[in-house]
């Protein structure tokens, strides 16, 4: 079981931005070992909520303390990056975001999430994930609600003075869908975009707050953070599209402000 603790900062940005952001921190950002030579590599992500759209309603009120369930592929089909999967469950208490996950096939991982493999099959600190993705698909009624699929550029960078290194990443390209709920590697089936072609996401993922002297780069770019959910953005458009063509999926989000 991976279990990560962290703070995450979210910047919506421009490829001009991002390639400023780049020429700033001066060869300092290292590609991610696990995309490959550049840090580059796909993530298709599974969103699971309640059948009231839990989860979506607690991100919109800002609930100090909530979870949500997701299912992750990395990989490509032919094999340049590994496929892997990782069942995830996401937990925000007080702006500190705690990740508790299983990392296994793909096809053992949609077994995990629907709440049928057996706990007792993975070892101790495993299964305890295991049963907590149980608890929230029998007792709560978690299920799947829709996939995104992104390409990352995933980067660490060293601060001196910080304890471990910063993560940062960007992802663009972020597209999604409300049918066919079974993620693939490099899954590229897709109904909408969630953002314009020439925007993305940034994060930065650290202990605590931002660095000063990153802080005063992001500062420079004229970049401060703001709330960005792939899920709960999804879910809005689904919603808008919702209003005007009645075939589309019965979210209808506005029923509840």
């Amino acid at each position: 079981m991976n279990v990560l603790q962290r703070f995450e900062f979210k910047f919506v940005i421009t490829a001009v931005q991002r390639e400023a952001l780049l020429t700033a921190f001066n060869g300092d950002l290292r590609p991610d070992v696990n995309g490959g030579g550049n840090g580059a590599y796909p993530i298709v992500s599974l969103y699971y909520d309640t059948p009231d759209r839990r989860c979506y309603w607690e991100a919109w009120r800002g609930v100090p303390s909530r979870r949500k369930l997701r299912l992750r592929v990395y990989g490509t089909p032919e094999g340049s990056i590994p496929v892997t999967s990782f069942v995830e469950v996401k937990h925000k208490l007080d702006g500190v975001n705690v990740k508790r996950r299983v990392q296994t096939s793909p096809e053992l991982a949609m077994e995990i999430a629907a709440g049928r493999a057996d706990a007792g099959a993975f070892a101790p600190q495993e299964a305890l994930v295991v049963r907590e993705v149980h608890r929230l698909v029998h007792s709560d009624g978690f299920a799947p609600v829709c996939v995104v699929r992104y390409h990352r550029h995933a980067f660490s960078l060293e601060v001196d003075g910080c304890p471990e290194p910063l993560r940062v990443t960007f992802d663009r390209e972020i597209s999604g869908r409300f049918r066919d709920l079974e993620p693939q590697p490099d899954d590229r089936r897709h109904d909408f975009t969630l953002l314009p072609s020439d925007s993305e996401v940034m994060e930065l993922k650290c202990a605590g707050a931002i660095p000063f002297p990153v802080a005063t780069v992001l500062a420079k770019c004229g970049l401060s953070p703001r709330s960005f959910s792939k899920y709960c953005t999804a879910l809005r458009l689904a919603d808008a599209t919702c209003q005007t063509t009645p075939s589309s999926p019965p979210f209808r989000l506005s029923s509840k402000n």
